[in-house]
């Protein structure tokens, strides 16, 4: 018998999570909950759901569910949490699991207090592709970390995504998008100690862009960016001493990782090849670049050069949703991969960066 749950929202990220419940090991979604009931009952008979409800209470009073996945809105997560934890189910919390690391904090210490399992749904650390990233960096297949970059940028305007624009809704691209780079970061590296940012606004008050610098132990630094305006690369690097790792585009569900050695001391960097060499390919034949097309995987397998496939079926939600299952089965009441402390330390440093870039706004009026 697997842990049963309910979805709390109906959303168009619900419909994912639903989705990849058929895709998980142990967990079983019986009950959907809208404040409307009849978005409720067209989501359920959408995607064959047993149950539906009107409101979070309802969903709460039901005995047949072990735990409550939160998809509601980002100002909502708080108080829906509350809520949950109150009640004695177990819950999972979409990101941002806070709008700041004081609200973070007062769901972890409800969950403590009524020992419930609760677990922010960073899903991005539970991809495959970046558990083993994770595994190498832990290892030291890198050498030391001395730099970590990343973006996460996709354009959006205020009309297809009001609530993005809204700062009374936990919008702006710091806290919709760079808490992925924040959380995967602080993943390999743990809390930095030092941060900085710059940020571009809206006229509603949001970042719509938005930079970060990261410092932590031991020297690295991560240099990180995420936007509502532009799309960009989507890819997170981790650059050690021995080499570097690529989390291919979308990094946060990455389905390949590439690993590159690092070049010898004596290696001419690319850039300061001569042009001859760089323009050749143009004057190669059609038969020299079919050639050389079928020879790269071999010149990239004799450097070290490795790009594996990690795909998955479905949206990717079905890792997070089977670590909470098989925590809440076995009496656990945090993930060890998503304890809450990680979950209130990125929260904190996403505080730190707001105001950072709010105290250069202010000095620039």
């Amino acid at each position: 018998m697997g842990v049963t749950w309910g979805l709390w929202g109906t959303g168009r990220l619900a419909h994912q999570v639903a989705d990849d419940f058929a895709r998980t090991r142990n967990a079983i979604l019986k009950a959907v909950g809208s404040r409307s009931g009849a978005r409720a009952r067209d989501f359920a008979r959408e995607h064959g759901i047993e149950r539906h409800a009107a409101g979070l209470d309802a969903l709460l009073h039901d005995t047949a569910l072990d735990a409550i996945y939160v998809a509601s809105p980002n100002a909502q997560h708080v108080a829906d949490c509350l809520s949950v934890i109150a009640s004695g189910k177990a819950v999972v919390c979409e990101k941002p699991f806070a709008l700041d690391a004081e609200g973070a904090s007062r769901i972890a210490d409800a969950a403590r207090l009524r020992g419930v399992f609760c677990m922010e749904a960073m899903w991005t650390r539970f991809m495959p592709s970046v558990v083993e990233a994770k595994a190498r960096v832990d290892r030291g297949d890198l050498g030391a970390v001395r730099l970590l970059q990343g973006n996460f940028a996709y354009g959006v305007t205020s009309k297809n995504a009001p609530a993005l624009f809204d700062p009374a809704s936990g919008g702006g691209a710091l806290l919709d998008r760079g808490v992925y780079l924040i959380s995967l970061a602080q993943h390999f590296l743990g809390a930095p100690e030092q941060v900085d940012a710059v940020a571009q606004f809206h006229a509603s008050g949001v970042d719509e862009q938005s930079t970060y610098e990261l410092r932590f132990a031991g020297g690295a630094v991560g240099a990180f960016s995420a936007s509502l305006c532009v799309c960009g690369s989507n890819e997170f690097h981790v650059f050690g001493e021995l080499g570097r790792l690529c989390l291919h585009d979308p990094f946060y569900r990455a389905h390949r990782l590439s690993y590159r050695p690092s070049k010898a001391a004596s290696d001419e960097p690319d850039s300061m090849r001569s042009r001859s060499s760089w323009k050749a390919p143009l004057r190669a034949s059609a038969v020299a670049q079919a050639a050389r097309a079928t020879l790269h995987p071999l010149i990239e397998h004799l450097a070290g050069r490795r790009t594996v496939s990690m795909s998955f079926p479905g949206h990717g939600y079905q890792f997070e949703l089977d670590e909470a299952s098989r925590c809440i089965a076995a009496g656990l009441v945090e993930s060890p991969v998503m304890p809450l402390a990680d979950s209130i330390a990125v929260m904190q440093t996403i505080d730190d960066l707001r105001r950072s870039f709010e105290a250069k706004r202010g000095r620039c009026r």
